[in-house]
């Protein structure tokens, strides 16, 4: 009668979106740092590739969350149709139920 509440996310989904929002907020104060000083771009040339690492764990925690969705829409389709087999047996039940009860003689008093 009444839905139980549930939440849109789990806990395992906020921690990983807390870790890939950080991400991002760290890859852009970087770009805004390095865009207003040209001179600290410079200064950064022999560290070129650590940024190959950086982009790397950005692409791996985005792939992440492409299986991750993925997964969770094909569990989502499965228990869709799970539910659906349930309700159309409890119809069938129920149909069932009202033809035994027509066809059955009146009870007599």
């Amino acid at each position: 009668m009444f839905a139980v509440y549930k939440p849109a996310m789990n806990r395992n989904r906020y921690l990983f979106y807390s870790a890939f929002g950080l991400y991002q907020l760290i890859v852009f104060i970087f770009t805004v740092v390095i865009d207003s000083n040209s001179n600290l771009l410079f200064s950064l040339v022999p560290y070129i590739s650590w940024f190959k690492y950086g982009a790397l764990v950005g692409l791996v925690l985005f792939t992440v969350d492409f299986f991750w969705m993925f997964s969770t829409h094909r569990n989502h389709t499965q228990d869709k149709e799970k539910m659906r087999h349930e309700n159309n047996t409890l119809k069938a039940r129920v149909y069932d139920l009202q033809q035994s009860r027509s066809s059955a003689p009146p009870a007599e008093k």
